[in-house]
């Protein structure tokens, strides 16, 4: 990749990676069924699987890159209302039509599990979630997460806040696109230094980092979606001048397995995840030399199921959250925690449901309602310089 495409393509490579770090936030998160058959899994990889919340940090990072390959040519050279609101519609029909069906199911649940419980334990998250009609409008609208300093309780369920984040830095794009496509012509090492620099809020503050906190600091998230953002647009300025460097392409693919080599071996001597934060600053570099990879690394990542599992990793990270929940209170109000069979019958159930929801979420809702709603505006004409 030299100079910016001439028509996008979709680089496979990342779609998989898309996948992986959809798996590593689920993985995490599935300790809540740390009692079953899966204690074993959970058991033997524990630091990677602490440290999942990362996760997070690779899809901002790659979004970032990603909506730079994809838009910086289109955005970059001036700001033109049309063109920003035509992204931002692309945007939105790529989000809203999945978030919201599950916004409405959780709504339901909640109706259903209040009646018992209080909001507070029924959503297992530390701040109880704004169920008024103003929290569900702005559950909606996507912007619940804007008016938190928290991500506890700002989403209906956990991982909905970065929802809410990742639709902020669309928001702001068209003008981020503005500042880095002035930078366009950044050669590939700088680049890649800034990519790092950017990064060294979200890895160096945390528990036991070199910013100590025991506790999340105000607006934590926001300082993560917009620093990760941004060294994903660095990270493609990289590689879009590769050209101007000696690095040979060819090399891409073992660099990266050596990085991710690195990266796992640090990880696997992490306690937590704030230990494991640090390693957000090669996550830029994985994903340059993963866009340049050819040979193995490329023909591995291309696998179909790879790269159907990461076109369908949001609506992965959008159902397995609830049926998490629903194991949780069915293994505590109808097993009360005491039946190994039936829990592990549970996790099954589980790890099924998850499975067929994702599939029908995205095959019949995420991806139709995309293109019907991509077909109300329709894409302006790229603009001449």
């Amino acid at each position: 990749m030299t100079g910016p495409p001439a028509v996008w393509t979709e680089i496979r490579t990342l779609t998989s990676l898309r996948f992986l770090a959809a798996l590593w936030v689920v993985l995490f998160h599935l300790q809540a069924l740390q009692n079953t058959f899966l204690a074993p899994v959970f058991h033997s990889f524990a630091p990677i699987v602490d440290n999942g919340v990362l996760g997070v940090d690779v899809f901002f990072v790659l979004s970032g890159f990603i909506l730079s390959y994809t838009y910086l040519d289109r955005l970059g050279p001036r700001f033109g209302p049309a063109t920003a609101a035509s992204f931002l519609w692309a945007r939105f029909a790529r989000m809203w039509p999945a978030f919201a069906l599950v916004v409405g199911v959780l709504g339901l649940w909640f109706l259903y599990g209040t009646t018992q419980h209080t909001a507070l334990d029924w959503s297992l998250q530390l701040k109880a979630p704004d169920l008024s009609p103003w929290g569900l409008i702005k559950q909606l609208l996507m912007v619940h997460l804007w008016f938190s300093p928290e991500t506890d309780g700002a989403s209906w369920f956990g991982p909905g806040w970065t929802v809410s984040a990742e639709w902020l830095a669309y928001v702001t794009f068209p003008l981020t696109a503005l500042a880095l496509f002035r930078l366009r012509r950044l050669h590939p090492l700088p680049a890649l230094g800034a990519s790092v620099l950017v990064l060294l809020p979200v890895a160096m503050i945390g528990p036991g980092q070199l910013i100590d906190t025991y506790t999340p600091y105000p607006c934590e998230w926001l300082v993560r979606i917009l620093c990760c953002f941004l060294a994903g647009g660095f990270a493609y300025l990289a590689v879009r001048n590769i050209g101007a460097s000696r690095f040979r392409p060819q090399l891409a693919g073992p660099a990266t397995i050596l990085v991710a080599a690195l990266v796992l071996v640090f990880l696997l001597q992490a306690n937590n995840s704030g230990q494991g934060r640090p390693a957000v600053l090669a996550f830029p570099l994985i994903i340059a030399l993963l866009s340049l990879s050819q040979g193995r690394v490329r023909s591995v990542l291309g696998h179909r199921w790879l790269i159907q599992g990461g076109r369908a990793s949001y609506s992965l990270y959008l159902v397995h959250m609830p049926f998490i929940y629903a194991f949780h209170w069915l293994s505590v109000d109808w097993l009360h925690d005491s039946h190994p069979v039936g829990q592990n019958l549970l996790a099954v159930g589980c790890l099924a449901g998850t499975a067929l929801a994702t599939y029908l979420l995205f095959a019949f809702v995420e991806e139709p309602a995309r293109h019907r709603l991509r077909k109300l505006f329709p894409r302006p004409a790229a603009p001449n310089y």
